[in-house]
């Protein structure tokens, strides 16, 4: 080939993009599909940052979901179940079928200093500077409470915030009222909670605020101090 042809020819490969490929850069990661017992999901993820993070869709029955509303499908797909055994059994099957977005194993593992792993995952979202108690949460934000035991546990805890139950937002209403999925006494339940109505359960017909423990108190009488609202700590978000 002469030296006239062979530079034509290069110049109209370069003009059509098909150009030989830099097979030195390397190609962008995989996109990660994950298995449902019923439903095939595909995950669509862009870069590994918070804000792709929540972007990420998944398809299922033809209409895609993002992130967030992923994470309330499935923890409310075992309401009133048994699974996941304890308030963070659940949040971890909640995470592991979504994703993870709430946390890796690994770095989960780093953040004990107690035996809780509810305690560890409020340890991780505090470090990562993700919990947070000035604002209302957002769907598929964790939930922490502290001191919710009913007996009095021999193990002394050496810890500020003696976290002991987690949950899952799942709706944050106009008026502040915040509804959370958790296990509770052998299932996964549906609670509340709302800052702005600390003294009320009801307003008007509409659950507000919900008890972490149940109280004596006569027919009628709202006891704060049992409330969900008492022992509330912090949102973690992702």
């Amino acid at each position: 080939m002469s030296k006239a042809l062979y530079t034509l020819t290069l110049s109209m490969l370069l003009l059509s993009g098909c150009a030989p490929k830099d097979t030195s850069v390397q190609t962008p990661e995989q996109i990660s599909t994950l298995e449902h017992k019923s439903e095939p999901k595909i995950y669509i993820e862009e870069k590994d940052t918070k804000e792709s993070n929540e972007r990420k869709t998944e398809v299922i029955d033809g209409v895609a979901l993002p992130k967030r509303e992923q994470i309330v499908r499935i923890a409310m797909s075992y309401l009133g179940k048994r699974d996941g055994r304890d308030c963070s059994g659940f949040v971890n099957l909640v995470n592991v079928k979504t994703g993870q977005p709430f946390y890796g194993e690994k770095e989960l593992s780093e953040s004990f200093d107690n035996a809780r792993k509810s305690r560890a995952m409020y340890n991780l979202m505090r470090k990562k500077g993700d919990a947070f108690d000035n604002k209302l949460p957002r769907i598929g934000d964790l939930v922490f409470f502290e001191d919710t035991e009913r007996k009095k546990t021999k193990v002394k805890t050496k810890v500020a915030e003696n976290i002991t139950h987690v949950g899952i937002v799942t709706k944050v209403d106009a008026d502040k009222t915040v509804e959370f999925i958790h296990h509770s006494n052998g299932k996964n339940i549906l609670d509340y909670m709302n800052f702005a109505l600390p003294a009320q359960t009801k307003n008007g017909e509409k659950v507000v605020n919900t008890y972490m423990k149940r109280c004596k108190s006569k027919k009628g009488e709202v006891k704060t101090e049992c409330l969900n609202l008492a022992f509330f700590v912090a949102y973690g978000t992702f």
